[in-house]
């Protein structure tokens, strides 16, 4: 084996790895949240989009892990065939991700401009709901305190009693707003810069799949 096989194999090795790792922490993140606000979302049931995000951690982490482990031994084994089909996949995977990324930068901001929509139907149709809400996300009515229109508030506005306009938390609609606006565009820029690292490594995983089946040709002369 030359010195540039070597670190082809190598680096390719240790990329998918982390990349399996990866696949892993976004699995375990994607069953932690599913566990956490499955009930917190209910108020959000017109949602599709919110409702599937935890499912889709979950499966996006396992299809990671797999696509990521055939890299490992793929280029362990030096087996064209696992190489070839790591590649194949990872190629599908990263249009995905693109995908992805376009379409959370493309419809943010109609998303962000639905979130008061949606609060203020709650908060009307169910407020004991909107509670559990306010005591996930540490906020306060829909638009603040001025929400309940009360000098004495819910607990669950507070973190103190007794709980009053002086020391509630903040609007729900500012905190799920900034929550939703940071996770989008950090999740859209991550999405590319894993692209990105991702095309390196279908690039080592082609070049190590070609140098495999040549040395495997001139085996048989």
């Amino acid at each position: 084996m030359g010195c540039g096989e070597f670190l082809v194999k190598y680096i390719l090795f240790f990329a998918n790895l982390f990349f399996a790792l990866a696949g892993l922490a976004l699995l375990g993140i994607g069953i932690a949240v599913e566990l956490k606000v499955a009930a917190v979302v209910n108020f959000m049931e017109q949602n599709q989009m919110l409702q599937m995000t935890s499912i889709s951690a979950i499966v996006l982490g396992s299809v990671v892990f797999v696509i990521a482990f055939f890299g490992c031994c793929g280029a362990v084994r030096e087996s064209n065939c696992m190489l070839v089909t790591y590649s194949i996949f990872m190629l599908v995977l990263m249009v995905l991700k693109i995908t992805l990324a376009v379409l959370i930068f493309v419809n943010l901001d109609s998303f962000l401009a639905e979130v008061p929509k949606w609060l203020n139907e709650a908060f009307a149709k169910d407020q004991q709901a909107f509670h559990e809400l306010e005591q996930s996300l540490k906020c306060c009515g829909p638009t603040g305190a001025s929400s309940y229109q009360n000098l004495v508030l819910p607990q669950s506005c507070c973190a103190s009693t007794p709980c009053t306009i002086v020391n509630a938390y903040t609007s729900c609609n500012d905190v799920i707003q900034s929550f939703f606006s940071t996770f989008g565009l950090v999740t859209g820029a991550v999405a590319i810069g894993i692209v990105a690292v991702e095309l390196v490594a279908v690039v080592f995983g082609l070049c190590l799949a070609n140098h495999v089946r040549n040395r495997d040709r001139r085996a048989y002369y």
